[in-house]
């Protein structure tokens, strides 16, 4: 690790917590991470050499002239809070690994994070569905933790049942389980149409659920200003794909899976929702209040019945 890692300084943290992105779908990670880093004026604190895990895959033009292949940026940053008890460490990657070398590098990545005492780490990702542009996108929440589930359940964010997330946003909190380390990855909803572009909205609601994480708070103006300037930009986007083009169905989110928004709900369905409700009001088991969160979160209902959900946690446990 210390070849490939150099860090300018060692400053001293106070219990900090660590908050890394790459590039991904609607460029909602590296949007959110880096207004957060740039809006606490964050310091540069080291660098990844590039040299062992990337490669070009492609070449730039520029000035009607291909550019030499330039390395990405992969920088360490950090914050230290006068106020708080905890400080932050930044990670920030503009490019993936090259295939096979992916665990290596968030090996090496999270090495440097513990060195410095981070206990929980916090990543972002998109999530791809059939939502309106206009429309607030959800907040997935992903915990590789039972503590963090629950955690979570206290803020108006939704879980998944099963999928995967793709790329280091996803698999450091996977390495991170390894080598004993808490996370949540937070993925902000998304119309398939803008997996290729820039979706700012996406990005401002994944920020305001890190910073309440975090126990921070910015000036996220800026980014309102850019999100509502994106928006007028894609507007003319849908009227211009076929319905054919647009992916119907959520198979994956993101950089992950994501239900259909749905306004008409089936008799059936509430029929199924109110049974899982007798059942974990009947037995109390946690299994049973997940496995009709999830199903909720499938069928975008979650809101509809948060305050009854809730009530499962509020009544005493029956002893057996």
């Amino acid at each position: 690790m210390g070849e490939i890692v150099k860090l300018l300084k060692k400053p001293k943290l106070k219990d900090p917590c660590f908050v890394a992105s790459w590039p991904g779908m609607g460029n909602v990670a590296m949007l959110a991470v880096d207004y957060l880093k740039n809006q606490l004026g964050a310091k540069p604190l080291g660098k990844v050499e590039p040299s062992d895990f990337f490669a070009p895959t492609g070449a730039v033009v520029q000035k009607q002239m291909i550019k030499p292949p330039e390395p990405p940026a992969n920088q360490f940053f950090y914050h230290r809070f006068s106020h708080s008890d905890h400080d932050i460490l930044f990670f920030l990657g503009s490019a993936q690994p090259i295939p096979h070398k992916e665990y290596a590098f968030a090996t090496d990545i999270l090495k440097v994070a513990k060195m410095f005492g981070v206990k929980t780490v916090y990543t972002a990702a998109a999530a791809p569905s059939d939502m309106h542009f206009k429309d607030t996108p959800r907040v997935f929440a992903v915990p590789n933790h039972p503590d963090l589930l629950k955690k979570m359940m206290e803020y108006k964010v939704h879980f998944m049942g099963e999928g995967s997330i793709a790329g280091l946003n996803g698999l450091l909190l996977s390495v991170a389980v390894e080598m004993g380390m808490k996370g949540i990855c937070l993925l902000g909803e998304i119309p398939f149409f803008t997996a290729q572009i820039e979706f700012p909205r996406a990005s401002l609601v994944v920020l305001d659920v890190l910073t309440r994480l975090l126990g921070v708070e910015i000036d996220m103006m800026d980014l309102e200003l850019y999100a509502n300037q994106k928006e007028k930009e894609i507007e003319p986007l849908p009227d211009l794909l076929t319905k054919d083009k647009l992916e119907p169905e959520a198979h994956r989110i993101g950089d992950a899976v994501v239900p259909e928004r749905d306004e008409k709900v089936p008799r059936s369905v509430r029929l199924k929702i109110e049974k899982l409700f007798r059942q974990a009001e009947f037995d109390r088991a946690y299994k049973s209040k997940m496995k009709l969160k999830e199903d909720m979160d499938k069928l975008g209902l979650f809101d509809e019945y948060l305050d009854r959900f809730l009530d499962l946690f509020k009544k005493p446990h029956r002893e057996s």
